[in-house]
């Protein structure tokens, strides 16, 4: 093991706990799903075995999930865990009545799974991680009928701006404000990805004040790096890739760095890549930012794929770039999943995010040059797209300088994925205790 290994795995290998308690974990997206959901779920399993935790998931056989499958995130999971497959409607027939979501079709196979096994077994507490949201409708029910406490863990917010002429988004919504706060009041705790989604929830419903609320970004492996192989082919142009979804609230930020792409271009040749924008699943992406490639002018040097890749093509991908690319989007509470996992790559990246969102404040921690903050009411402004063309540029002609962030920082100490299972461990020892 090599020195950059031994200095990661030291804070969960040498940490012992023998009191061990079972947490039940519904995790519709786990492995081999490469999801956000998916990897937050296994970088918990990979550590709380060790912080005196015996983990189950309950989840469903890939078959019915739409999402490509990796089988490398089996691997990199770890086997401490144990597992319950639970039945689900076949997206196969059920799309033929518009309803994918994998919440809604696993959602009465889950809720008497749970109930039955938590009447059963008795576990210490159940977190819920979502999306999917619906999921969280039972965990009151739950409680009531099995006893057993449960937390929440916010990866992405149920309430969220959508579209007017989108009916379906605006009838979920609806159920979304109906019944969040009748599940979030009677949680023990709350988690989330960043402040910013704490800090609407508390706006919403005052009385989760109450209990405890922790943001937890989210958490990096870096031994996922140390088998990557990385094949960078001769070219003339410099290539820039973003590898992930792209939402809607991400649009207008795409638009700001499309313009300033296009004057970069102008002096140094770029090959830009965009892969796996659509958050749709297998035969049903379709492209997310062709609009605005097209409006920007930009199709002789972007290009779109919107096909999701696993998990270790993504990062083939990003790390073979001559430098990735980290957008955010117009919301203060965008955590950006993907951020950890470039500073810990050792590769050259650059950023263009959010004025006061978390990557903004974490990456000013480590004094990391290659970004460019924004307000999203100036995202239109020449001088906003000027400053971004003039960083891209400088970031590009320097890339060769580019400093890997020293793995004993103790900024980026604090956010590994022993770190995020040990911040989520200690609240859950108070709930369990008091």
């Amino acid at each position: 093991m090599d020195r950059k290994s031994k200095a990661w795995a030291i804070r969960s290998d040498h940490y012992t706990n023998n009191t061990v308690a079972t947490i039940f974990i519904p995790a519709p997206h786990f492995p081999p799903s490469a999801m956000p959901p998916s990897q937050r779920v296994r970088l918990l399993v990979r550590h709380l075995h060790t912080l005196g935790w015996k983990p189950v998931i309950f989840t469903v056989d890939h078959y019915y999930r739409e999402e490509l499958a990796d089988p490398w995130m089996l691997d990199i999971t770890g086997d401490q865990f144990e597992k319950v497959e639970v039945g689900c409607l076949d997206q196969r027939k059920t799309r033929k009545f518009k309803i994918g979501d994998l919440g809604i079709r696993m959602f009465f196979h889950l809720f008497f799974s749970l109930l039955k096994h938590a009447r059963k077994r008795k576990p210490a507490l159940i977190l819920y991680p979502v999306p999917p949201w619906y999921i969280m409708v039972m965990a009151p029910f739950i409680k009531w009928f099995s006893g057993v406490p449960y937390a929440i863990d916010y990866i992405d917010p149920w309430i969220f701006k959508v579209p007017e002429n989108d009916r379906k988004a605006k009838m979920s919504q609806w159920v979304a404000r109906t019944l969040e706060g009748f599940v979030v009041k009677r949680s023990s705790a709350i988690f989330a990805v960043s402040q910013g989604i704490l800090n609407d929830l508390i706006s919403r419903y005052p009385v989760v004040k109450s209990i405890p609320l922790v943001p937890v970004p989210y958490g990096v492996e870096p031994t996922d790096f140390l088998t990557i192989k990385v094949s960078r082919p001769e070219n003339e142009k410099v290539i820039l890739r973003y590898t992930g979804a792209v939402s809607s609230a991400m649009l207008p930020v795409a638009d700001a760095l499309f313009k300033a792409l296009r004057l970069v271009n102008q002096q140094i040749p770029l090959q830009v890549e965009f892969t796996g924008t659509s958050y749709a699943g297998i035969g049903l992406a379709q492209p997310v930012l062709e609009p605005l490639i097209i409006e920007n002018d930009v199709q002789s040097f972007v290009t779109e794929n919107p096909n999701r890749v696993g998990y270790r093509t993504a990062l083939e991908l990003s790390m073979g770039a001559d430098m990735q690319l980290l957008m955010g989007d117009t919301t203060q509470y965008y955590a950006a999943s993907k951020l950890m996992g470039m500073v810990a790559s050792g590769r050259p990246f650059f950023a263009f995010v959010h004025k006061g969102s978390f990557p903004s404040t974490f990456l000013d921690s480590l004094n990391f040059a290659g970004k460019v903050d924004f307000i999203a009411s100036e995202l239109n402004d020449e001088k906003t797209i000027r400053e971004l063309a003039d960083s891209l540029l400088n970031a590009i002609r320097r890339r060769h300088e580019f400093n890997p962030i020293d793995i004993n920082n103790s900024s980026l100490n604090q956010h590994t994925a022993f770190a995020m299972a040990q911040t989520f461990s200690n609240t859950l020892q108070k709930i369990v205790h008091e």
